[in-house]
């Protein structure tokens, strides 16, 4: 297949290498520079070396048409790139965001073809500008959120070594990920904890069984099966860092608005955890903009 990768961050890097060892990928970096030291270098995950054609964010129409388009950035990053993808894509898009906020503006959208919604289950941390460490295999898993192409996808992109799995309701597979995400990235990034932290203090899981409760009323999943997941996915990654602890350490913007944000936005009553910890996070990275400054 060819395949149209967008974005040069960790989950782009990781899809576009897995994907690039049996498909025709290009890959759309960031910046050019980017792009150069990967044309130069290859893609790097582990001990292997992955060649991907890559070109800069300037470079759309050189870009080509594809069989799918694949869009790897960050949901504050996503709005300009969909104003382009309406130019110049003609086949299915992936879009693989934490959060949800894309599927209210991608729900009033007219398309003529497929949108599908993922959600990855991977770790990965992007090291320079061409390497990749995967940190936690998992699998990535593709639900339609317009059309009926997902299930075809799956089947023509899975491989033992890099799960891609169909999802048949894509709110709950989107939902149960953001819960998740709503509970251990923030109050993580706040308490500056590994994620394994927050069950082993009897106040911090308090917090996040409230934060998960919260989350799941305001998405309309069961409380008891949620919280279950989350202290699955809190054990099972108990050693690392969130991507938002991450964040905040570093200095950059995080993803709290569709995260956080969205359950508040979609709340049908008070949310005052989730309100704290939302505040929090804009406060903290303010803080941390003062700071590197």
């Amino acid at each position: 297949m060819k395949i149209n990768v967008i974005g040069g961050g960790a989950i782009g890097l990781l899809t576009a290498a897995k994907l690039g060892r049996i498909h025709d990928v290009r890959l759309l970096a960031r910046t050019r520079e980017q792009s150069e030291e990967i044309a130069v270098k290859g893609l790097h995950i582990g001990d292997e070396v992955i060649v991907v054609e890559t070109l800069p964010s300037t470079d759309w129409r050189a870009l080509g048409q594809a069989d799918v388009w694949i869009v790897c950035v960050k949901q504050y990053d996503l709005p300009p790139i969909w104003e382009k993808l309406k130019l110049h894509a003609k086949a299915a898009v992936v879009f693989l965001q934490n959060g949800m906020n894309h599927t209210d503006f991608l729900q009033e959208e007219d398309f003529d073809y497929p949108i599908i919604v993922g959600s990855v289950e991977h770790g990965a941390i992007r090291i320079d500008s061409h390497t990749v460490e995967h940190t936690g295999e998992a699998a990535i898993r593709l639900a339609d959120l317009t059309g009926n192409y997902a299930e075809v996808l799956v089947n023509q992109l899975h491989k033992p070594d890099f799960p891609i799995l169909f999802e048949q309701d894509w709110r709950l597979m989107l939902g149960t990920k953001l819960i998740a995400n709503a509970v251990i990235n923030p109050l993580t990034a706040i308490y500056q904890v590994k994620n394994g932290e927050l069950l082993e203090h009897s106040a911090f899981e308090k917090i996040a069984e409230v934060l998960c409760k919260e989350a799941a009323d305001a998405l309309g999943l069961e409380e008891e099966q949620q919280w279950a997941n989350v202290r699955r996915i809190i054990y099972a990654t108990k050693a690392n860092l969130s991507s938002m602890h991450r964040d905040i350490q570093a200095g950059r913007l995080t993803e709290i608005e569709s995260i956080s944000g969205y359950v508040r936005n979609h709340a049908k009553q008070a949310v005052p955890y989730t309100d704290f910890v939302y505040y929090s996070i804009l406060g903290l990275t303010k803080q941390q903009e003062r700071t590197n400054q």
